[in-house]
């Protein structure tokens, strides 16, 4: 079978230097890097000058930038100053986006603090008022579910995406995140079901969990279903990116402050082992699904 999407890898789980990760996606054939911090720095924080030598750099690698992982609305709902400055984040992060080339910037629901119901008409009311600014820019938001927002899974996400209504607001699908979903959603299919249609896309992580605790592992040596899924999304004909986003380290744990806020070289200590270690997974099983990649 062969597959219309494309490979990329999170920067900052290989480095925080550009020149590592780009040389593991050449040794794999990747076709994109997704960037969330560089130089020890969240991307929105680095002057325009360096920007422009990053994405200088990635084109004359021959890669493209697959989106930005931004930390847009991981912050207090209720708290007016924090909103407003993450709608400044949201500005320069759609800024960015154009400079580099890519249409996404991921983005979040707000810290949980109660059940996604009491605040869903307020967080659909904060997702509108940024639309403008997407429209302007050409951006898409890329709305993900993670354990510590509101919608800290698939079906949340997607019922948000629906209230919305704007095509400038999308899922980023990761059957990952799953694993430590307090209502414990399965990743595929319910996940991928929940967000059917809406999926603009998909970062690739994988995780066992037993009783309360979860350890993320390479992907394809999990609980996700990415056999499953892999085989769906090629005969689907999905055309957007796969992006592995390793989350574990080989020799140490990623505190949950790191899981909820990664960024930094702390985080990317040992990251590029185990990025290895998740291509090698991630191709093997590929192979073992008979599933070709037009590789760079």
């Amino acid at each position: 079978m062969n597959a219309a999407f494309q490979l990329g890898v999170i920067t900052d789980e290989i480095s925080q230097d550009i020149a590592d990760a780009i040389r593991i996606a050449h040794r794999y054939g990747l076709a994109a890097l997704e960037l969330r911090s560089v130089d020890g720095e969240q991307l929105y924080r680095l002057s325009d000058s360096r920007i422009e030598e990053i994405g200088a750099t990635i084109r004359a690698a021959g890669l493209k930038v697959s989106g930005l992982s931004a930390p847009v609305f991981k912050c207090n709902l209720r708290n007016a100053e924090e909103v407003a400055e993450h709608r400044g984040i949201l500005t320069r992060y759609a800024e960015l986006a154009q400079r580099l080339g890519t249409r996404h910037v991921r983005g979040f629901s707000f810290w949980a603090e109660g059940p996604l119901e009491e605040a869903f008409d307020d967080i659909v009311r904060e997702l509108k008022g940024v639309v403008p600014v997407l429209e302007q820019h050409g951006v898409i938001y890329a709305l993900e579910a993670d354990p510590a927002v509101y919608a800290s899974n698939a079906a949340k996400a997607a019922a948000l995406i629906r209230a919305v209504d704007s095509p400038y607001v999308q899922g980023l699908y990761d059957p990952g995140n799953d694993l430590w979903d307090p209502d414990q959603e399965v990743p595929y299919p319910d996940g991928y079901d929940a967000l059917e249609g809406r999926i603009c896309h998909i970062h690739l992580k994988d995780a066992v969990k037993q009783g309360d605790h979860t350890e993320a592992v390479a992907i394809g040596k999990g609980q996700v279903d990415y056999a499953g899924l892999l085989r769906r999304l090629v005969e689907e004909g999905y055309d957007g990116y796969l992006v592995v986003e390793t989350h574990y380290r080989l020799q140490s744990s990623l505190t949950e402050e790191q899981l909820k806020r990664p960024a930094g070289y702390a985080f990317s200590e040992g990251g590029e082992e185990a990025t290895i270690d998740c291509l090698n997974s991630l191709f093997e099983l590929l192979e073992r699904s008979s599933i070709s990649i037009s590789k760079q």
